[in-house]
């Protein structure tokens, strides 16, 4: 009877562990290593995304696919930009307006209405052109 008992007992303790190894994990760290102060060009961005602070990485995330496919990886290319620059301040703009029930991992440019020589006035900022 002991036996199985034990067996019963070791079999609970293997389904509990796996059951615990198919758990999400949460990242260790920020996704932009470094971020650009230097502003893409518009017209060469597909779609962004953007990532709050979190317990694990304290600064706000921008992250920029472009149009451009990467020759070795044949992906597009992706990029980080600081949110203090003004193109930053802009897609946060975007984001907060598009985005106000946090489903969307990512908006496309066309959705934050930016045709290619616009120009944009950023709250408690100058007045960019765009090229």
């Amino acid at each position: 009877m002991t036996f199985l008992t034990h067996a019963v007992s070791f079999l609970l303790v293997v389904v509990l562990c796996l059951q615990h190894s198919d758990a999400q994990s949460v990242a260790d760290r920020c996704r932009c290593q470094t971020t650009s102060s230097k502003a893409s060009r518009w017209k060469n961005i597909d779609e962004f995304s953007i990532t709050a602070p979190r317990s694990r990485c304290k600064a706000t995330e921008i992250i920029l696919t472009l149009k451009t496919v990467n020759a070795k990886t044949n992906e597009k290319e992706r990029r980080c930009i600081s949110p203090n620059i003004y193109q930053g301040e802009y897609l946060q703009q975007c984001w907060n307006r598009i985005n106000k029930d946090g489903k969307k991992a990512t908006i496309k440019m066309s959705e934050c209405g930016i045709s290619r020589n616009t120009t944009i006035k950023i709250e408690n900022t100058t007045t960019v052109s765009q090229q």
